[in-house]
Order: structure tokens, then sequence, then C-alpha cells
């Protein structure tokens, strides 16, 4: 079963006065899956351009082409590769991009680790007022519970997925591990003038800094379809019945997707910040399917026979994720409000 249908039988069998709510469960973490998928899309639309637009500005001093510019030339590229419909496609391209991602990562590690200044140098915490912010970045940097079961499904041995060593948990190790060393490092090397994404604090004006930015917005690009095919997976079946033939059904997909992806490309145009773009992707849509519906799902599922501890367990986890999914949301707002507020002031540029 995938999310939605673990939710929606986990209502059926569960307590008799909750067993009417089966379907809404299934639509609703439906519709949070949609959300929280297209949001990483926005977001890869958003990386990828910021990345190119530093690339092309250093080799092509001048050029007055914006960030919604390099968004508009992406959208042939990215339609080609969202029209893959199957992950064993799209395996490879995933192979590919983490190869990409490695050594874009060690590059980066090169120059975070090159003359650091002193801790002493950084205040220790930013302020509380930031805090929503960074939970809601944090959420969205782990949570992928979308692809989690349908790639355990498509598994060829599925039991090698779980376990104490399993690819679930050492996967996670190992980004847990990467995320704490790039913010890290990251933040004792450029402070406050850190961006949302560590690749765009690189020199502009070092080839190999400039081959970093290119291997990751490659890297981001060849992932972008993967990211596309559960918002795909959940709606188009509610539409493939309204055509008949297998050429129709299969032309509608293709423009199906086609819409999508013009859908994602509207959305980081209206916000092509990624920073302020994850924390509200993560706030909204990531917390309530990461933190506040598996409590929800476990309650319902094992009720009445549930210990103590484990209600105790569920309750804790439910109020954590509110609290993120309403301070998040709000702070998250709030700031991209202040980023429309301050839009038109000037902007600056990067000299190589």
């Amino acid at each position: 079963m995938d999310y939605a249908e673990v939710g929606y039988h986990a209502f059926s069998t569960g307590p008799a006065p909750l067993r009417r709510f089966a379907n809404t469960a299934r639509r609703v973490l439906n519709t949070f899956l949609t959300l929280t998928q297209l949001g990483f899309c926005c977001v890869y639309v958003v990386f990828i351009a910021a990345n190119v637009k530093q690339v092309v500005d250093c080799q092509f001093p001048g050029n007055e082409i914006d960030i919604h510019g390099y968004m508009a030339i992406l959208i042939i590229p990215l339609l080609g590769i969202s029209m893959i419909r199957s992950l064993k496609v799209l395996a490879p391209f995933s192979l590919l991009s983490n190869v990409f991602l490695g050594l874009g990562l060690a590059i980066t590690f090169h120059y975070l680790l090159t003359d650091i200044p002193s801790s002493y140098d950084r205040s220790e915490f930013k302020s509380w007022k930031q805090l929503p912010l960074f939970l809601g970045t944090s959420i969205y940097a782990f949570e992928g519970i979308g692809v989690v079961l349908p790639l355990e499904r498509k598994m060829t041995n599925p039991h090698d997925f779980r376990g104490f060593n399993g690819v679930l948990n050492t996967g996670m190790v190992l980004v847990t591990c990467g995320y704490i060393a790039v913010g890290f490092f990251g933040y004792l090397k450029y402070g406050d003038a850190v961006h949302g994404s560590i690749t765009l604090n690189l020199p502009p004006s070092d080839n190999l800094a400039q081959l970093v930015k290119v291997l990751m917005a490659l890297a981001i690009y060849l992932t972008y379809s993967l990211m596309l095919y559960v918002p795909a997976e959940i709606m188009w079946p509610h539409l493939a019945p309204r055509f008949h033939s297998s050429k129709a059904k299969c032309l509608g997909e293709y423009a199906f997707r086609a819409f999508l992806v013009l859908i994602t490309f509207i959305l980081a145009a209206a916000i092509p910040n990624i920073g302020l773009f994850i924390s509200l992707v993560g706030a909204v849509s990531s917390s309530t399917l990461a933190i506040i519906f598996p409590p929800i799902i476990e309650l319902v599922t094992f009720w009445p026979r549930i210990s103590r501890w484990n209600i105790a367990k569920c309750v804790v986890i439910f109020v954590f994720g509110a609290v993120c999914f309403i301070t998040g949301t709000y702070a998250s707002i709030q700031a991209v409000i202040e980023y429309f507020q301050h839009s038109d002031d000037p902007q600056p540029r990067f000299v190589c």
C-alpha cells in the first residue's frame, strides 16, 4: 500500500466511530502528498535557475536576464525529463544524480574547510524568531514519506529496505551526517551571509566553484521527474477514465504531466527565493505528512490495545508537529510578505 492507502485502511478497520472517515483520510493524505511533492518541484526549479544564473552571469557579465528568464529557459528540458513515467527508467538518472551530488559535495567541503573563521566570530543562536523557519527547513530536508512506500514496493527485495542496517536507516544516517556537516561548516564559513543553498555562496570567479553549481543543477534536474512521479500517480488515475482509447490516455497523461510542470514553474516564479520556499513547503505540507499524520494513524490502528506509553509518545509527536505547522507557516508567510515588500530594493550582483 502507499501512504494514503495505509491511512484509509487504518481508519476503515479502526474504532467504529472513525470508520466513516476512511475515505476522508485517504483524500486528505493524497492532497498533502500532492502539495508536498509539487512544492519540492518548485524548490528544484528555483534551485536550478539560481545556480545556472550565477554561472552564466559570471561567464557573460552584463547580461540582464533575471531568475525568471532562466526559469523560462528551463521549461523545455524539464518538460522532456518529466515525460518519463516509469521508476525503473528513472533509476539510472537517480544514480547519475547521486554521483553528481557526491562530487559537488566533496568540492563544496573543500571550500567550506579552507580558511575557516573562528567559532567565536559567529553567534551561537540567531533569534527565536528564526526558529520556526529553521524547523520548516529541517522538516523539508528530511521528509520524503511520499516516495518511501513506492520505492520499497518497487524493490526486487523489499525486506532489504527495512531493518537496523536496511536501505532506509543507512540512507537517513548518511543524509543526517551530511546535513549537519554542511549546516555547521557553512554557517561557520559564511555566517549570516549564507544563502538558502550553500552553492550560491561559493566564489563566482572560481572555475571549480562554477563546476559545483553546474553539477548540483544537473543532479537536481535529473531527480525532478522523480519528485513529479507521486502527484502524477495520485491524480492521473482519477482523470484517465475520461479518455477511452489507449492512445488518448497516453497523450492525455503526457499533457497532464506537462500541466503539472507548468504549475510548478508558475509557483516558483511567484516566490523565487529558495530559502523561503523551502521553509513554507516544509511547514505547511511536510510537517503534516511526516509528524502529524503518523501518530494519528498509529493510534487509530492499534486502538484500544495500544499502551499508555505509546499514547503519550503519539501525543507528544502530534503536538510537536502541530507547533511546527502553526509557527512555521506563520513565520514563512510573514517572511514571504516581507520579501515582496522589499522586492523593489536594488539586488546585489556577484562580481567575477
